[in-house]
């Protein structure tokens, strides 16, 4: 990693801060690099079973750093192609789930970041939206793909083409998040979340059923319906089958021996 990207790793849980407090976490090449070098560790290791994301300070991701001023987007005067989705690796490409903790604000290529992660944790104060048509630009992280399928076409199409400043609170109600809370308790609840899944889940199922999810998006109901057919016969015949049977009726939290690496099927793409 990088000093503008932390990384720790406690209870099988990753915990991933943004760390550019005093430019608000704005985007920096530092950490688009170490985030993607971030997530791509976290898919790996199986000792890690969830990553937690956030900001440093009280701010999550305020987007592109607009310090050059008029030259931020003229991508003629950088003479650079610009790719979207900038990460080595995507938060939907991890085999586990990726939680954003939003402690603040977050806008721009910063909600992107945001929406790229399975599940959100708003903070009730922060703004929250993507911000782009008001800087001249098209928006990145492949909203346009994840936006309508997240919250339906028509709030897709406001958030991207009016681009709405949203409150937490406000933000629940359009479908972007699923929980808002005061700001001082946003990272403690996705912590709870990350703890609870990373204790009483076991981590293939849960990789497995991240990537139905995800892959699910393109798929026909007949496709989808078959590959969970091979997932879940995949799953009854390893030993965390047993084991969470056992747990359950022993009444006892499960132990879980499953690992991606070994485990995770060679017909399903990594």
């Amino acid at each position: 990693m990088n000093e503008e990207l932390k990384f720790d790793v406690s209870e099988g849980i990753a915990l991933v801060t943004l760390n550019r407090p005093e430019a608000y976490n704005s985007m920096s090449p530092a950490i688009i690099d170490g985030l993607g070098e971030a997530y791509r560790r976290c898919d790996e290791d199986d000792a890690i079973r969830v990553v937690v994301v956030t900001g440093a300070g009280n701010v999550f991701c305020t987007g592109a750093d607009m310090s050059a001023g008029a030259d931020t987007f003229d991508g003629a005067a950088q003479q650079v192609e610009i790719d979207s989705c900038p990460l080595s690796m995507q938060a939907w490409d991890v085999r586990k789930p990726v939680i954003a903790a939003c402690n603040g604000h977050a806008v721009g290529a910063g909600m992107g970041l945001a929406v790229q992660c399975d599940m959100r944790i708003f903070a009730n104060e922060g703004k929250y939206g993507f911000l782009q048509s008001r800087r001249g630009v098209v928006t990145d992280f492949a909203m346009e793909y994840v936006l309508p399928r997240l919250v339906g076409f028509e709030r897709a199409f406001e958030l991207l083409v009016r681009a709405p400043r949203l409150s937490g609170e406000e933000a629940v109600a359009w479908g972007l998040a699923g929980r808002s809370v005061p700001a001082t308790e946003v990272l403690d609840t996705a912590m709870d979340i990350a703890r609870d899944i990373a204790t009483h889940c076991a981590p293939l199922a849960v990789g497995l059923h991240k990537r139905l999810l995800w892959q699910g998006l393109d798929m026909s109901l007949g496709e989808l319906a078959a590959m969970e057919s091979r997932a879940l016969n995949h799953t009854m015949a390893k030993p965390d089958a047993v084991e969470g049977g056992m747990a359950y009726f022993e009444r006892r939290p499960p132990n879980w021996n499953g690992q991606l690496g070994e485990d995770w099927p060679d017909w399903l793409t990594q």
